[in-house]
């Protein structure tokens, strides 16, 4: 495969820390690497994968496996979707309008600042439920960007378009308003919660302050800058731009549940048949390509498209400090102080718990200062490391969903450890811990009554109404409307194939949640009486990797008829209980 050498530039930054001198280094991306890297990726069912690795002057960068069956190889110079590691150009971004003196807030003329209220900026927008007034009017930049708003995920609740008759595409602003209607699970600043949308909300005020579109202020104040000239936020102008090439995304059929006749098989060959091996025993096996997912309102949550090559620009410029003019010193300082404490959990093949400062969680290892941050998209993973004081970072992308982040983990811990020198026995094992993970999410829809009602009545309640009672439109002014329909009817489009097993237990009811930007299968389950599991997969991508856990409870009104669905998504734990009134 194609491997590339970046030109070299001044050292600059933090000293390397440990004695190795330019000359003496050689290229880590050689051949027991690659038996290491075509190793992965047959096990954790990767087409393909781009690596990049920057120490000190000398930049590396390869290209394995495939980008587009049948043929079509990784390159350093590939593009892939990078997720959520659009978060910290995001913040970036930020820092450059603070540092840059030329912003104020409209509301009182104060300078531009990390603490400038949020509803300062977009008072109109940035409306917050009943009994949420403090947090919508104290909420501030640094807290959107370091997730400690107290809102959740709510990423179910971001729809493809503003209106039930799909005439009005959504922006990130219908997104932004949007929150007036989702509960916050936590006070603000007391814990550490995951959120997206919020960067959706700072997307909308760089946007809002510089009066034109994220991607060309990106493009302007940092792409352009560091050379990055193959980095877009938008995938439909990657794949416009001649001479690029964008890898499709693929899910591996570990359920069997593709019936496509394109299935490749896992030595690229067509149409893997159901004996393929390394399948879950259930007659899966195969690759599946997915289509490209436009993320237009994923915006600066998520919505890049890149290179390693390109990315190794961006950690140098990260490591360089003194070199990389695009960030001032006060904004690399801003930019990596921490803002959060991660649980405990967090210290898992760390020294300690981890941190976030804006767009970056933050550690150490080994006693080194470590940056990192992943990325997943539908059917595509980021992940990208950077050590400060060793002048030394690691990038890789490919292109699958959650495997993809599980392959590039081991092989970015291995090129850290071996750089660093840590023997095999004192190494954190990265691909033990994703297998557990695998396991769990291929078991999750068989285990999901007794995960989310372990103290449910036995026998079960009865429902209460005929299953038919059930079917209808239930409308929510942010997650919009889940229509359910009755599982075995092929009118859905969809079938119920979260577990294929003969005898196992399947839903009864079935809502297809193709106009949302995450498109999303909810899969109702019964419980006992009015209480039921919800099972989400991913529409285009059914293999349960991406797969998530809900509660559901009917409410049956004095008349007899079901009059809601209350639901509570657990993403990373409760996103509150939302209330959908039956249409």
């Amino acid at each position: 495969m194609e491997q590339k050498v970046l030109p070299l530039s001044s050292p600059g930054g933090e000293g390397d820390g440990d004695g190795v001198t330019e000359k003496k280094k050689k290229s880590p991306l050689d051949a027991d690497f690659r038996a290491s890297v075509e190793e992965a990726l047959r096990r954790w069912h990767v087409p393909g994968i781009a690596v990049a690795v920057v120490d000190g002057e000398s930049t590396w960068a390869e290209g394995y496996g495939i980008a587009n069956f049948p043929s079509s190889p990784v390159t350093p110079s590939t593009l892939f979707y990078t997720g959520s590691t659009t978060k910290a150009f995001t913040a970036a971004v930020t820092s450059l309008l603070v540092d840059s003196g030329n912003y104020s807030s409209p509301q009182d003329a104060s300078p531009l600042g990390w603490q400038t209220p949020i509803s300062h900026l977009i008072r109109d927008d940035f409306v917050l439920q009943d009994g949420r007034e403090w947090p919508a009017a104290h909420l501030t930049l640094e807290d959107a960007l370091s997730h400690r708003t107290g809102f959740p995920r709510h990423d179910k609740a971001l729809a493809r378009y503003s209106d039930d008759d799909h005439h009005h595409p959504s922006t990130i602003r219908d997104v932004v308003r949007s929150l007036r209607y989702l509960p916050m699970v936590a006070e603000p600043r007391v814990t550490w919660r995951y959120c997206n949308i919020m960067f959706m909300v700072v997307s909308h005020v760089i946007q809002t302050l510089t009066g034109q579109w994220l991607g060309a202020t990106m493009r302007e104040r940092v792409w352009e800058p560091l050379g990055m000239g193959s980095t877009f936020l938008s995938v439909e102008e990657a794949l416009g731009t001649p001479g690029v090439e964008v890898a499709r995304g693929y899910y591996w059929d570990y359920l069997g549940a593709s019936q496509s006749q394109d299935k490749i098989g896992g030595d690229g060959s067509s149409a893997a048949g159901p004996d393929e091996e390394d399948g879950d025993g259930k007659g899966g096996g195969g690759f599946v390509g997915v289509p490209f997912s436009s993320l237009a309102i994923a915006s600066g949550a998520g919505g890049i498209v890149s290179s390693v090559l390109d990315y190794a620009r961006w950690i140098k410029c990260l490591i360089d400090e003194d070199d990389c003019t695009v960030l001032p010193r006060k904004a690399h300082r801003e930019l990596k102080a921490a803002r959060a404490v991660l649980s405990p959990e967090s210290a898992e093949g760390y020294d300690a718990p981890l941190a976030y400062s804006l767009g970056w969680l933050l550690g150490t290892y080994k006693g080194h200062r470590v940056f990192t941050h992943g990325g997943g998209m539908e059917a595509h993973g980021a992940e990208v490391y950077f050590f400060p004081g060793l002048k030394y970072g690691v990038v890789t992308l490919a292109n699958t969903a959650i495997t993809s982040n599980m392959a590039g983990m081991e092989l970015a811990w291995k090129l850290i450890n071996d750089r660093i020198g840590v023997p095999e026995k004192e190494r954190f094992d990265w691909a033990a811990k994703s297998q557990k993970t695998l396991d769990e999410q291929l078991q999750l829809a068989d285990t999901a009554i007794e995960k989310l009602y372990p103290d449910r009545a036995d026998p079960p309640l009865p429902r209460a109404l005929p299953l038919q009672s059930y079917v209808g439109k239930y409308f929510h002014p942010a997650y919009r409307t889940v229509t359910i329909e009755l599982a075995d009817d092929d009118s859905s489009g969809h079938s119920s194939n979260s577990s294929g097993e003969k005898g196992k237990k399947r839903g009864e009811l079935i809502a297809v949640r193709a106009d949302m930007e995450w498109q999303m299968v909810f899969e109702f389950r019964h419980v006992s009486g009015e209480f039921w599991a919800v099972v989400i997969d991913f529409l285009n991508t059914p293999n349960m990797l991406n797969g998530q856990l809900a509660r559901a409870e009917f409410v049956v009104g004095v008349a007899g008829t079901v009059d809601k669905l209350r639901m509570e998504f657990l993403e990373d734990g409760s996103e509150g209980v939302i209330v959908f009134d039956r249409v």
